[in-house]
């Protein structure tokens, strides 16, 4: 099965996949959850790239167990082209778009957080991704959800007070 997933580029399927699936579901989801079928859309295209950036196979192949080093979180590797940089800034969009939601649906922030967790998880336990589950990478993605999140919160708190147009 390896040589088979090592000869397709699994990222844009699954970004692809992920984006389709998030426009064909998102009324529904709009009318379950109420939220704005904008921030849904965002919340699944969000989804969508994370899945496809973290649960794609790797190329170098490696894998390996949950690492247990840390650097500083917010140390120089978060603001120069690297893997904590691209593990915290991937993890934005999905921060902003629940902090909006979490203005009225503070459910939709706790899940956002738990995604952090899943992506490790599934790295760990599918070690035909050729992924490393490692320690950093949960402190990167959570920092990139929390710098997202204030964003959104504090754009849906303004977005709250203004005034809505009244409809004839």
């Amino acid at each position: 099965m390896r040589a088979w997933l090592d000869s397709v580029p699994l990222f844009p399927l699954i970004l692809f996949a992920g984006v389709l699936f998030t426009a064909v579901f998102a009324a529904r989801v709009n009318r379950i959850t109420g939220l704005p079928v904008a921030v849904v859309v965002g919340l699944g295209c969000s989804l969508s790239l994370i899945a496809a950036a973290t649960l794609s196979p790797a190329p170098s192949g490696l894998s390996g167990a949950c690492l247990t080093a840390m650097d500083s979180p917010m140390g120089r590797g978060l603001l120069v082209r690297s893997d904590r940089m691209l593990n915290t800034w991937l993890f934005v969009p999905l921060g902003f778009f629940a902090g909006l939601a979490a203005v009225r649906r503070a459910w939709v922030l706790v899940a956002a957080f738990a995604v952090t967790f899943a992506v490790e998880g599934l790295q760990r336990l599918l070690p035909e991704l050729g992924r490393r589950c490692q320690f950093q990478d949960l402190v990167d993605n959570t920092w990139g959800l929390i710098l997202g999140a204030i964003l959104g919160f504090a754009v849906g708190v303004l977005l709250d007070r203004v005034p809505r147009a009244e409809q004839p």
